[in-house]
């Protein structure tokens, strides 16, 4: 019972984060009528409660190691580590990738997931979801996911002028004697959406065709 309410009020949290953070981007986006100005100025609305909502995602891989759930930790971990990367070391460090229209649609991408993908999580552990709400849950990624991915691409790509001039790298000779290059590691992150893309895609159109399989197996004991 208490498992149950906590993770309960910890996806409600979330979901209501998510759906500020979104109804900030569609209120100013909707405001503006012109990308360009809001990608402008779409930082310094969401930017605090972005912060909050998309950090608190490091408890879903602690709740995936504990055991509190059933995902994968892997898969969780991949997830959750690559948009705190996208956030905090691009986001945060390099402006001219938040001041672009990948990053409004990286941030609505990400938004229009969350909401759904929460309130599908609160719902299910009171088996409470309705059917609307399931199907946007295993089918919005098919479209969400290649534009978030685009968005993210776009933002690293925006970042690499600055990072490529050395900004935030540790040169050699220091006391470690350790070298470390914020824009190779984007490089390299980069590299790894070739085949990481289609591996986290691949992998939510299977849970989508679990998920049917267990609810029509559900349906079918019921009539029984």
């Amino acid at each position: 019972m208490i498992k149950t309410t906590y993770l309960v009020l910890f996806n409600l949290a979330s979901c209501l984060g998510w759906a500020y953070v979104l109804g900030q981007t569609f209120q100013l986006v909707y405001a503006d009528q012109d990308i360009e100005k809001s990608s402008q100025t779409l930082w310094g609305v969401v930017e605090g409660p972005l912060k909050i909502v998309q950090t608190m995602a490091l408890m879903e891989v602690l709740h995936a190691m504990l055991g509190l759930v059933r995902s994968p930790v892997g898969s969780t971990f991949m997830q959750v580590s690559s948009r705190l990367f996208l956030l905090w070391a691009i986001n945060v460090l390099c402006p001219d990738s938040r001041y672009h229209w990948g990053f409004i649609l990286m941030v609505a991408s990400w938004s229009l997931v969350e909401v759904p993908r929460y309130a599908f999580y609160a719902l299910n552990l009171l088996d409470a979801v309705p059917d609307w709400l399931f199907f946007l849950r295993y089918h919005l990624f098919m479209v969400l996911y290649p534009s978030g991915i685009t968005g993210e691409v776009t933002c690293m790509l925006k970042a690499l002028p600055l990072l490529a001039s050395g900004a935030y790298s540790v040169q050699m000779p220091n006391t470690h004697n350790v070298a470390i290059s914020l824009y190779i590691v984007v490089v390299i992150t980069l590299i790894t959406y070739i085949p990481g893309s289609p591996f986290m895609f691949n992998h939510m159109n299977i849970q989508r065709k679990k998920a049917y399989a267990k609810k029509n197996e559900v349906k079918t004991l019921k009539k029984d």
